[in-house]
């Protein structure tokens, strides 16, 4: 299957290279002191008939699921220590 699309080409050149290269973006940003607009331009990109993006969806879920997971558990180590060491303190009168 055939998709059109609109693409936005721009030079780049950073202050370390001897020679710039062109780069395109689905979107037009700002010119900026290193990264000029040439232009826009129509393209057709080939996507094969049977592309399923579910896969990778669901990979991505999972990835995420494991990053919130893990930023739970590091959240509840976290208050536990904090809950330790307010209980290891003495009360003297």
């Amino acid at each position: 299957m055939k998709v059109k699309t609109t693409v936005h080409i721009f030079y780049n050149q950073f202050s370390w290279q001897n020679e710039g290269d062109y780069t395109v973006y689905s979107c037009k940003l700002e010119d900026n002191e290193s990264r000029t607009y040439v232009g826009e331009q129509e393209i057709e990109i080939e996507v094969p008939d049977d592309y399923d993006p579910c896969a990778q969806k669901i990979a991505a879920l999972e990835k995420h699921k494991l990053k919130v997971m893990a930023d739970y558990q590091k959240t509840v180590t976290e208050i536990n220590e904090r809950i330790s060491k307010l209980q290891a303190i003495e009360y003297t009168e």
